[in-house]
């Protein structure tokens, strides 16, 4: 017998007031309290099956989910939908929600929102109501996208803009080494940022980069292991930085920053000293500094998926 039309809102009603915490670690909203659970567990248990939930999806794609889920709801209160049609969420709902994008969004953008409300009903092991239907309708708002909502190429990193940061970079400056260190073996690496930095330097569980034992630097080369790796996860892959003509050459600035930044080899790798104390150089605090230069200098704002970009071309020669 299918559930009453009040069923679900209470547990609605939570999930909704849950979207409006900020924990420590993004997370989807916490499971409610539900006679569906089939046995009882022992606190512990219980603590590893959250924590395991909590953990199964990178941190930034949570934080995607949570605000797909929060626009989810914004639309539910602005059409007025009855709670038991919310959660989970009707199929007729979806398509609804998909096609309220159309003019102004792209597909991958919706599809992403739906990604993330899907996620949030398995979380809660609750139907997800997908259907053909909902993909045609996403067909449509891709179809209908205004080209002003589509992204333009993100530009490459280039060797004249890794030039200007050697000429604008205090190289005396732990910190402007630590910069330069990452731009170099991103781009000689071929790695995306978020394999070799964290966003921020407040890091809410242990530091999944690499460390400075990960890097064995020989005479014409260098091996870098990657703990994780966003193709391979937790598999990790190793890379291989060969010597370069100076200042560009990957082998020579590591070897700056070991000297100018000294620290264990279970460190971060592109950790650096600040008044006696090891910083761990994050994401934002490179993309600003690297920015700064480059957009003093006439250059567009570039993201850290430019690095990548640049590297590719360069060592397919």
């Amino acid at each position: 017998m299918p559930p009453k039309a009040t069923d679900f809102t209470p547990i609605y009603n939570q999930l909704r007031q849950a979207l409006t915490s900020s924990p420590p670690r993004p997370t989807l909203p916490p499971p409610p309290i539900s006679t569906s659970i089939p046995c009882s567990l022992s606190p512990e248990t219980k603590l590893k099956l959250q924590d395991a939930l909590d953990n199964s999806l990178a941190p930034s794609t949570t934080c995607s989910y949570r605000h797909a889920v929060r626009r989810f709801i914004a639309f539910c209160d602005k059409e007025k939908i009855p709670s038991h049609l919310r959660w989970p969420a009707d199929e007729f709902v979806l398509c609804a929600f998909a096609a309220s994008h159309t003019g102004r969004l792209t597909g991958g953008t919706v599809k992403g929102y739906l990604a993330g409300i899907r996620a949030w009903h398995i979380a809660h092991n609750a139907p997800y109501q997908g259907s053909i239907r909902l993909a045609y309708i996403v067909n449509g708002v891709s179809n209908l996208a205004p080209s002003s909502s589509k992204r333009s190429p993100r530009p490459p990193i280039t060797r004249r803009m890794l030039r200007l940061l050697f000429d604008h970079l205090d190289l005396s400056s732990p910190f402007d080494v630590a910069v330069f260190a990452t731009a170099i073996t991103a781009f000689w690496g071929q790695c995306r940022l978020g394999e070799l930095l964290p966003d921020t330097h407040h890091v809410s569980k242990p530091f999944s980069g690499p460390l400075r034992k990960h890097l064995e630097i020989g005479i014409s080369s260098a091996s870098l292991f990657l703990p994780w790796t966003k193709t391979t996860k937790t598999q990790g892959a190793t890379i291989t930085l060969t010597r370069q003509m100076r200042p560009l050459d990957p082998i020579a600035i590591m070897q700056l920053h070991f000297a100018t930044s000294p620290a264990s080899a279970t460190s971060p790798l592109f950790s650096f000293c600040s008044k006696d104390r090891s910083i761990l150089l994050s994401r934002t605090a490179f993309i600003n500094r690297c920015n700064a230069i480059w957009i003093a200098n006439g250059l567009p704002r570039i993201t850290g998926h430019s690095f990548r970009i640049g590297g590719v071309p360069r060592n397919c020669w």
